[in-house]
């Protein structure tokens, strides 16, 4: 993978010069790496630090019995909240590992920062000294996708399946029964004996936020996918209160046995913005 970063205020020409110029670099998509990590407010105080360890230490063994946790250590100005999630599909030894591997990181890469967070494609971690607790949050952007287009489809059926897939999507993770969580597919193609193509889609919210504002979030991230994704074979909008991504391989569960060859994967190009 590799990163393109922009502030906000960075030209839309700058990021088209950028990304061209990395994807020669991109290597194959992973799922074993954390995604992002993001550190900002630097310089905490050392009882600052100690709510920020001591919120770690809380969240993993709670998000990993119950898939979600929010924890908060210190008073004043060294308080500190976090919150720490899995996909609600994904297994629970998975979880838990998923969950270690993340608080591990966060400490490592942030450490002296007031605000850390770490994206995993199975769980996702995050702390600050401001509480962000139930608060939609999409200040943070971070795109990846698949530097290789569809095949063995029209391009332009590809985008209308995919982009009405996801709308269903957006709008299923806005139903309170869902919990945060949706999934469909749709598939396409297959004319004159040719094979079919499955597009894989899926929305995820963090639970402390509510069902409608989980609902407008993904389709915030949805309405960023043809900005970005035309054409491609996957890709993934991700905020700090919700994602949404497709794909043209099974990479949620059950996966039925199903696995993605290095072919499907790709190579992947990472894009922040915003941070």
């Amino acid at each position: 993978m590799q990163q393109a970063m922009a502030s906000s205020s960075s030209s839309p020409l700058l990021m088209l010069l950028l990304v061209p110029l990395l994807l020669a670099m991109a290597r194959p998509c992973s799922g074993v790496d954390a995604i992002s990590t993001y550190c900002a407010k630097n310089g905490t105080s050392a009882q600052t630090q100690a709510s920020i360890d001591q919120v770690l230490t809380a969240l993993v063994p709670r998000a990993s019995a119950a898939y979600y946790a929010t924890a908060t250590a210190g008073r004043s100005s060294s308080a500190v909240w976090g919150l720490a999630q899995c996909r609600g599909d994904v297994p629970r030894q998975d979880c838990s590992l998923c969950l270690a591997a993340a608080a591990k990181e966060v400490a490592s890469s942030c450490r002296g920062s007031s605000d850390g967070r770490v994206f995993y494609d199975y769980c996702l971690l995050r702390y600050s000294s401001s509480n962000f607790i139930g608060l939609a949050d999409t200040g943070y952007t971070l795109i990846l996708l698949n530097t290789q287009n569809a095949t063995g489809v029209d391009l332009a059926a590809f985008d209308r399946a995919q982009g009405k897939l996801m709308s269903r999507v957006a709008s299923e993770a806005g139903d309170t029964a869902n919990k945060g969580l949706a999934t469909d597919t749709t598939r396409l193609g297959g004319g004159g004996g040719g094979a079919k193509t499955t597009i894989y889609g899926l929305g995820w919210c963090t639970r402390d936020i509510t069902a409608a504002d989980c609902g407008l979030c993904v389709a915030q991230a949805v309405a960023e996918l043809p900005n970005y994704c035309r054409y491609r074979r996957g890709c993934r909008v991700i905020y700090s209160s919700c994602m949404a991504r497709y794909e043209v391989y099974p990479f949620f569960f059950p996966l039925g046995g199903a696995r993605e060859s290095a072919d499907e994967v790709g190579q992947c190009d990472k894009i922040v913005l915003n941070a």
